[in-house]
Order: structure tokens, then sequence, then C-alpha cells
């Protein structure tokens, strides 16, 4: 499965940005993951400033919040878009 197909994840919306950027739900690189229990902090970079989001995954949906973590964390520095189409479990 893509994570793009996996709709209650991803994209991820970004819902703290600084400056009077408007980021649409595809645009900008992953530049960090961080793991609060099932919600997954993530800081993507467009146009040279940074947005704040995240997602959240419950226990009983698939794929697993272990399986989110583990993709993105290895997919920080690339596209969002590009992150779109990274097979997950």
């Amino acid at each position: 499965m893509k994570l793009r197909d996996v709709t209650h994840v991803w994209p991820p919306q970004l819902l703290v940005q600084i400056g009077p950027m408007i980021v649409q739900p595809g645009e900008g690189v992953l530049k960090s993951v961080k793991r609060f229990g099932n919600r997954l902090s993530l800081t993507v970079e467009h146009e040279g400033q940074e947005a704040w989001g995240g997602v959240e995954v419950e226990q009983a949906q698939r794929p697993s919040v272990e399986a989110v973590e583990r993709v993105l964390k290895a997919s920080v520095g690339k596209g969002i878009r590009e992150i779109g189409d990274v097979d997950v479990g």
C-alpha cells in the first residue's frame, strides 16, 4: 500500500506556519518527524520557511503508527509528493 492511499494519514495537514506562507497539501520537503504516543509531529519546509503539522494513527488503524513513523523517518529530506509514493505496511 502506498502512503498516499492511507487517507487518514497522508498528505499531512500543516497546522502552524510562520509568516505569510500558504502550503497546499503535497508541497514542501519533510525536515523532521517526532513521535508522541500515536501522533507524529512533522516539520515541512517550503520556499525557505517551515510549517508544522501532524498525523494521528489510532491503534486499530492500519498501517500502524510504527510503520508510518518508520517510513517517514526514512524519508526526511524528500518531497511530500514523493513520500506519498512510498510503500507502507
